[in-house]
């Protein structure tokens, strides 16, 4: 056991203790920290990655891509909506880092399928799957919260982007479709896991169906638009982590429960638990506290974010290890003999050390994100072909085939993870100022948009420049993060954003628990 695991076990889980906060200040090494412009290539490179994977006679994109980009035909020509959202938020993305519109036309590419196919016009919601021409694989199916979350995903990404109409038409429609088809009302309230495809029944809770209604659209629609539904339903599903998965860790071997019956007790048929799924609870919980400052937040975060560094983090080669039984504290092989480390899973240790790490000034979060980082762009960006591959084994080496598209893996997560690390790492490391590009169409009324990037404490970031078609564009407010618009004004602006020195958001928030008491090369791939 690491000298972390041996000072962190003499207490940990029976009680935790709360001193004054003492720092080493920890110094990331990664360059992707230290010279965040690194990441603008990477996201570059993946994003680009997917445009030959589109199927330019029947639209959308395939699902099953080969490690050079090419589709598996061996694995069927399905186009799940999955892919279509995923590389929607990616595409979308990659034109806010760079500029270049034709990631908006690739991301609009991606919609058109999702809209035009994968809504049920019967029952509503949406398919699972779609084949090649885009009609449903199976009309009869169960549908998932899951899916339905990530539907908005691509939507929600597209919509701050650009602020496009049909991009808000169709998000209002599935969020309605989650407020009145799957949330539950009722004393054990939260989403329900899975409806019958007509919706007659509904059943179970669970870890997706709860956490990544926050990762998805949640927190962004919050942002981008303050309204108070999406942040009051961010508030109940926070007290769905804080009250129903945050508490089964105490009677688990490791992690938490992550399947549900109806009244939120543990449905034991599911005993895995991912180190995934527990570090972005973690991450989560600290983007909702920008929203709500509330102490209990952070502390689940941080009891969340340690459990996984004393039992299923990688201490000598970094990063976290993927799958374990919950019940025996086993790690899962899956036939392998050697432990393994999966793309998404090593995100959330980034994205998620950086947010705590800003929150807490703890440098056990910090140093994750950075060893983390090292590994993964080391080991899983393919420098050869691009993008990334979906596992690693310990070490670094290749497991479970060099694909880069399946039925779960698209453009997403590579890509969030270069972009929100590029964000974290602007405004919390280098405190350097960054540019965003927003392409906004003309509207026949003013309208004032607000493009806050990330949820930050107050007076974090200020507005320093803005250009509209390369032209200096002086209508905005740079505290308030917003652009005035005329009617009839549109086109591609250009937003710097200048992060600003404030005190320490522990300073500021006395109510966050202090520290709990702990008795290579970079190579630069891209372009």
């Amino acid at each position: 056991m690491t000298n972390f695991g041996l000072r962190f076990a003499s207490f940990f889980p029976a009680f935790i203790l709360f001193t004054t906060t003492t720092f080493s200040q920890y110094t990331p090494t990664s360059p992707y920290l230290t010279d965040p412009d690194r990441l603008v290539g990477y996201v570059d490179s993946c994003a680009k990655f997917w445009f030959n994977s589109y199927d330019a006679t029947y639209g959308g994109f395939y699902t099953n891509v080969d490690r050079m980009g090419n589709v598996i035909t061996s694995w069927g020509t399905n186009k799940k909506p999955l892919t279509q959202t995923r590389h929607a938020y990616a595409f979308s993305k990659a034109f806010m880092l760079t500029g270049n519109e034709v990631y908006l036309q690739k991301a609009q590419d991606a919609l058109s399928f999702l809209y035009g196919k994968a809504w049920d016009n019967t029952n509503g919601g949406w398919y699972g799957d779609l084949n090649r021409q885009g009609s449903p694989v199976s009309s009869s199916d169960a549908k998932t919260a899951f899916d339905a979350h990530y539907a908005l995903l691509g939507i929600a990404s597209m919509y701050e982007a650009t602020r496009d109409p049909l991009a808000e038409s169709w998000f209002n429609k599935g969020y309605d479709l989650l407020e009145n088809r799957y949330w539950d009302r009722g004393s054990a309230f939260g989403y329900f896991d899975q409806a019958a495809a007509n919706f007659s029944t509904r059943t179970g809770k669970s870890f997706n169906a709860t956490v990544d209604a926050l990762t998805t659209h949640l927190l962004l629609m919050s942002r981008l638009t303050g309204e108070t539904k999406y942040i009051t339903k961010v508030d109940s599903v926070v007290l769905n982590i804080l009250n129903r998965l945050v508490p089964t860790m105490d009677s688990q071997q490791i992690g938490f429960a992550e399947l549900y019956n109806n009244d939120w007790s543990i449905n034991q048929s599911e005993t895995m638990t991912i180190m995934g799924h527990v570090l972005k609870t973690a991450w989560v919980l600290g983007r909702a506290y920008r929203l709500d400052p509330k102490p209990e937040y952070i502390t689940a975060a941080r009891k969340l974010f340690n459990s996984v560094l004393l039992k299923g983090y990688d201490h000598v080669y970094g990063a976290p290890y993927k799958d374990y039984n919950r019940t025996t504290g086993q790690m899962l092989l899956w036939g392998i003999q050697d432990s393994a480390k999966a793309w998404w899973q090593v995100e959330q240790a980034i994205t998620g050390g950086i947010e705590l790490w800003d929150i807490t000034k703890d440098d056990e979060y910090l140093k994750a994100a950075d060893e983390s980082i090292s590994f993964f762009m080391n080991y899983f960006v393919d420098r050869t072909y691009g993008e990334v591959y979906e596992n690693t084994m310990r070490r670094g080496g290749r497991v479970w085939g060099e694909h880069k598209g399946n039925g779960f893996k698209a453009a997403y997560h590579s890509v969030e993870l270069g972009y929100l690390t590029y964000l974290y790492s602007k405004i919390y490391l280098a405190k350097q100022p960054f540019s965003l590009y927003y392409k906004f169409v003309p509207s026949v009324l003013p309208r004032t948009i607000k493009v806050s990037p990330l949820l930050t404490s107050a007076g974090k970031l200020i507005i320093s420049g803005v250009t509209l078609d390369g032209a200096p564009f002086a209508s905005f407010n740079p505290n308030t993060l917003e652009l005035n618009l005329a009617s009839n004004t549109g086109g591609k602006f250009k937003v710097t954003f200048q992060p600003q020195e404030i005190s320490s958001i522990a300073d500021q928030e006395p109510g966050i628990p202090s520290e709990m008491v702990l008795n290579q090369n970079y190579p630069n791939p891209f372009n």
